[in-house]
């Protein structure tokens, strides 16, 4: 165990030992399995639903016993992202967890502090037996990066608390009292095939370097975005020569921007020089552009073995047009609340097959209405190309409540404690927080949590020093919440 002299114990326990379980969206079982049993191991009364969520009850302390509930929330899936190059199997592999100075990071792989630190300090909080609390109700949830389906689908009947911490949001001296709507848009392009010419020749273009992030914290950095970057390479070359394209491919999840995206081109070898060229100076127009939000930016070219098939000139110009028009980073800012987004997409994940080409988005807005404006963009877009739409999944927004109680009672420690008036914030990000409100009439939430950076990327890190400071304040702030 790398973490056992770090602080607090109980939590960096629990949470390098999830770490060694494969927990990507869509494949929590095992974690699952693990948790339960450990409930069942504390003699707490827990379910299990088939969807893999948890839902595990610990009376109050002596003095709380009559307490009101309180329901502490997080997930347990995580977002499976890795550098180029980096051997890890996310169905199989045990996370390489190291620490960096004050944080601790992976391998060359996502971390999986969003959202496993929620779980180990909910498992830290089930074992202990020195903190004051009132009854609570530890719901760890399924399938929350891939489309909230863990939480959609949990039985609300399952809860009685109307009070609800949730730990998938926020940092030291900040909590976050609203999220985004969501929506994840399928935008499919039917392609017509054909062979090419024995004459021509093939190269690979390769967009790497980016930063990414994710779609919804880090979608206001404008950085960049590899598909889109890939549609705009292309359409240059497009302008000067006659090219062909085919296996394009780029992003790995939806909800996080796109580090990397390629495609292999087909042309003439007697246009070789002049798409070098204007290679070249699309990518110094490029690095110019993004030097400060992502200075990496590579763009390379170099031979590749011919494929079998390529794009019809048809299909081409729609899939170019495709990646230059779909509504691609920060669309709209609230009039609200300072420096909140109101409405994003972010093109996450390219696929290509012998039917055609699939592009994932994920929209968010403040407000079902602000996703709807980004939706739209997109239906309008499909008519023009004659492609065709899903609409995979759908979360609500979490309204902010100025007037929330559990809001003020966080506040009022914090500043007791502290001496300082927490900042209080609504995010551009999705949090399931929406569905449990909609699923819990008269539910009051609050979200918190430790400081983490560059979620959703191979650079994810969690503050040590951080996370300890979040743990003291949640096993005191529990104290508090007898009435």
């Amino acid at each position: 165990m790398i973490l056992s002299d770090y602080e607090p114990k109980m939590v960096f326990n629990h949470f390098e030992t999830i770490s060694q379980i494969p927990r990507g969206s869509g494949n929590e079982k095992a974690v699952s399995d693990y948790i339960a049993a450990f409930a069942k191991g504390l003699n707490l009364a827990y379910v299990q639903d088939s969807s893999h969520n948890l839902v595990i009850y610990k009376a109050g302390t002596a003095g709380y016993e009559n307490a009101p509930p309180v329901i502490l929330q997080g997930h347990l899936d995580m977002v499976c992202e890795k550098n180029a190059g980096t051997t890890h199997d996310f169905l199989k592999d045990p996370l390489k967890l190291y620490v960096d100075g004050d944080y601790l990071k992976a391998k060359g792989t996502t971390l999986g502090a969003d959202n496993g630190i929620a779980v180990a300090y909910c498992m830290a909080l089930l074992e202990a037996t020195d903190i004051a609390h009132p009854p609570l109700e530890v719901v760890l949830t399924s399938d929350e990066e891939a489309g909230m389906t863990g939480a959609t689908n949990l039985d609300g009947q399952l809860l009685k608390g109307r009070r609800m911490i949730n730990m998938d949001s926020g940092s030291v001296g900040c909590f976050t009292a609203g999220s985004a709507a969501a929506s994840t848009a399928e935008y499919v392009l039917p392609v017509e095939w054909e062979t090419p010419k024995k004459e021509d020749t093939a190269f690979s273009l390769t967009i790497k370097g980016l930063q990414g992030g994710h779609s919804g914290g880090d979608i206001k950095k404008e950085r960049g975005n590899a598909l889109r970057i890939l549609g705009i390479v292309l359409n240059e070359m497009d302008k000067a020569a006659d090219i062909k394209v085919s296996d394009a491919v780029g992003g790995m999840k939806v909800n996080a921007i796109p580090r990397e995206a390629s495609a292999t081109i087909v042309i003439n070898p007697a246009v070789k020089e002049n798409i070098a060229t204007v290679c070249k100076n699309i990518t110094a127009t490029l690095k110019s552009f993004y030097r400060v939000a992502d200075p990496e930016l590579e763009i390379i070219l170099e031979p590749e073995s011919m494929p079998e098939k390529v794009m019809d000139a048809i299909a081409f110009k729609k899939f170019i047009a495709s990646l230059l028009l779909l509504p691609c980073g920060v669309q709209s800012m609230s009039r609200d609340i300072e420096d909140l987004v109101a409405a994003s997409c972010n093109i996450g994940v390219l696929e290509t097959n012998c039917d055609g080409v699939k592009i994932s988005c994920m929209a968010r807005g403040a407000s079902e209405e602000h996703t709807a404006v980004v939706e739209e963009k997109i239906i309008a877009l499909v008519g023009l190309a004659q492609a065709e739409l899903q609409i995979a999944h759908r979360s609500p927004a979490w309204a902010f409540n100025p007037d929330s109680l559990i809001l003020k009672k966080l506040v009022s420690y914090y500043k007791e404690k502290t001496g300082e008036d927490p900042k209080v914030v609504a995010m551009h990000g999705g949090l399931e927080c929406g569905i449990f409100a909609e699923k819990l009439p008269g539910l009051d939430i609050v979200a918190l949590g430790p400081n983490m950076y560059d979620l959703h990327t191979p650079q994810e890190r969690l503050s040590i020093s951080s996370t300890k400071i979040i743990w003291d304040f949640l096993c005191g702030v529990l104290g508090t919440l007898k009435a």
